[in-house]
């Protein structure tokens, strides 16, 4: 049985759960055709400041208490965020909705991730171009399914608006940016919105599940750091006085070499990519300066952290070696998770007493890195409970791919599941 706060999460009648349904059916157009106004305003991390108006207001005239701007994460830092980008405004996108049900209860929180990809979005036959949904934002699409989560999260802010009467205790939906990149997690814990959390739950649509089927025991999250590696050298001229220069671009491509190399490892889920390397202004110019992005994963935190460690010795000696300053920014950063059994077969239940999801997978590897993993350790770190899963959906081109879409019949599974799922932890009948 599944204790939040040190109390069982309570049944929900299966009437209460046939009309919960039933309900979540009748809004399904109505989810559609917002998920696919969300998909034509994708907005990078950090940037979804159009995005996150349009959730404001949806919230607001739902009456949720909405707090967004920069009271949302205050001096939390942002990750990957450039002193430029926050000169021109970035950085205070994402709010959270509260609401308080003014009776003692657990806090229970949902995630909902709200960025888009720096991807050109397919047209011809794709179905957002056909349908005339496609992205208004030149270079920019929603390939992971957040148009979809946004539709969902805001669906279930909808449906529990009433029955919120009848719950004790508080709700808590976050809007989460950037989280492309995994980002936008460390400052929403930074900023203290876990700190009275009781359970949080996370999603995600696709990723290899197929329509109808839920994934519930969740294991193999990826922990990963991102890190800029930022080397600072001397400029010459390259055919009169080379022996005055002392260049980064050499030592930078040093850094690669050795870092992808040590990816040669016996730890399960090792991987490391070194994935943009920038440098010089001209070839008669000793480069004096060089900047390279690189990622780490692993399958477990204490196997990431060994790691990175070796990761920062390759680039300290290559640096001394070259003579030349270095720096490394942490731009991104999750942790491993598994979900435990009890949530798992917690929401199963809810499943199959609802008729939500056909098929429910209570054991899948989820092989990749999502940085609500970050959220999720630190309500478990409070001897809190958090879960995360995945919602099935047949897709039409794979995620982050320019001629990504999913099923959209996902959005009343979803839905349905959420609201019940909160609805039980709440105490709703």
């Amino acid at each position: 049985m599944l204790m939040i706060a040190g109390q069982p999460a309570r049944s929900v009648q299966e009437g209460t759960l046939r009309t919960l349904v039933s309900e979540v059916r009748t809004l399904a157009p109505e989810r559609v055709v917002m998920r696919r106004d969300f998909h034509k305003l994708a907005e990078l991390g950090w940037h979804e400041q159009c995005t996150t108006a349009r959730i404001v207001d949806e919230l607001r005239n739902l009456d949720y208490q909405v707090i967004a701007g920069r009271d949302f994460l205050g001096d939390a830092p942002r990750l990957g965020l450039s002193a430029a980008e926050r000169e021109l405004g970035a950085g205070n996108s994402g709010c959270i909705a509260v609401f308080e049900t003014g009776r003692p209860g657990p806090t229970v929180a949902l995630r909902i991730d709200i960025d888009a990809l720096p991807i050109t979005e397919a047209g011809e036959e794709h179905r957002p171009a056909l349908g005339g949904w496609i992205s208004d934002t030149p270079g920019v699409m929603h390939a992971c399914g957040h148009d979809g989560h946004i539709a969902i999260g805001l669906a279930v802010a909808r449906l529990m608006k009433d029955r919120l009467e009848h719950c004790d205790g508080l709700l808590k939906l976050i809007f989460q940016p950037a989280e492309e990149g995994v980002r936008g997690a460390k400052a929403v814990v930074g900023a203290g919105w876990l700190n009275d959390v009781d359970l949080l739950l996370g999603f995600h649509i696709g990723l290899g599940v197929p329509s109808g089927t839920i994934a519930l025991g969740l294991r193999g999250f990826l922990a990963t750091k991102k890190y800029r590696v930022e080397l600072i050298g001397q400029a010459a001229h390259a055919g009169k006085d080379p022996q005055d220069g002392r260049n980064a671009l050499l030592p930078a491509c040093q850094m690669a070499m050795a870092l992808q190399a040590l990816a040669q490892s016996s730890k399960p889920g090792i991987r490391v990519n070194v994935g943009t390397l920038t440098a010089g202004t001209a070839l008669n110019i000793i480069p004096d300066h060089a900047i390279l992005e690189v990622e780490f994963r692993a399958e477990h935190q204490i196997d990431l952290d060994g790691l990175v460690e070796r990761a920062q010795h390759a680039i300290e000696g290559i640096a001394r070696a070259h003579e030349v300053e270095c720096g490394m920014t942490l731009i991104g950063e999750a942790t491993d998770w598994s979900n435990t059994e009890d949530v798992a077969t917690w929401i199963r239940d809810l499943c199959v007493s609802g008729k939500i999801f056909q098929e429910h997978l209570m054991q899948h590897q989820f092989g990749a890195s999502e940085d609500a993993t970050l959220m999720c350790r630190a309500v478990s770190e409070r001897n809190g409970r958090a879960a995360y899963f995945v919602f099935g959906s047949d897709l039409a081109g794979g995620h982050h791919t320019s001629d990504f879409d999913f099923d959209e019949g996902v959005l009343v599974d979803g839905t349905a599941v959420l609201t019940a799922a909160v609805l039980s932890s709440l105490g709703g009948s």
